[in-house]
């Protein structure tokens, strides 16, 4: 299959694209993990006897406070999450598993503490790592490039998503 220009990766849309993913996954996924304990419990919706009873008073409607003035975000189709959930995998498929450890872990960090949050929580994390900051970028940069290379090779096409 013949790529035309709009159709390769480069490290700037592999990082558009994880940037999306991540800030896709905050705000739909779940947590994850082992559920607590009131995962299994029964929701208590209590009656107004209930209310009267305890002397709660009369119960109020919920939702007299909501902010009408918020742009309702539509969700994406099941296809591009499906492609979020993938790109998600990418650092551990191309980077890690490929020899590249901690290039992987300088965009790991990258994925954590950069996107919808600021840049100096990542600058904190690359601290703590006792690694310079131009060479972590570098590293980022390098991990952003490396993948873009995998995904062009394997003939995977950027599609561009408009939200």
């Amino acid at each position: 299959m013949h790529q035309t220009p709009d159709d390769v990766w480069t490290p700037s849309r592999v990082k558009e694209t994880l940037a999306e993913a991540i800030s896709w996954a905050r705000r739909h996924a779940g947590p994850v993990g082992p559920a607590p304990m009131r995962g299994s419990m029964p929701n208590f919706n209590p009656t107004l006897e209930d209310h009267l009873e305890e002397g709660w008073g009369i119960p109020e409607a919920a939702g007299d406070d909501e902010d009408w003035t918020k742009p309702i975000e539509l969700p994406i189709d099941p296809k591009r999450a499906d492609f979020l959930m993938a790109s998600l995998t990418w650092v551990g498929i191309f980077l890690i598993n490929d020899g590249h450890p901690v290039t992987g872990k300088m965009v790991s960090l990258w994925m954590a503490h950069s996107v919808s949050r600021n840049n100096r929580a990542f600058d904190a994390a690359i601290k703590r790592e006792k690694v310079s900051r131009g060479h972590a970028y570098r590293l980022r940069d390098r991990g952003f490039s490396l993948i873009a290379q995998r995904l062009t090779a394997a003939g995977i096409p950027f599609e561009r998503h408009e939200r």
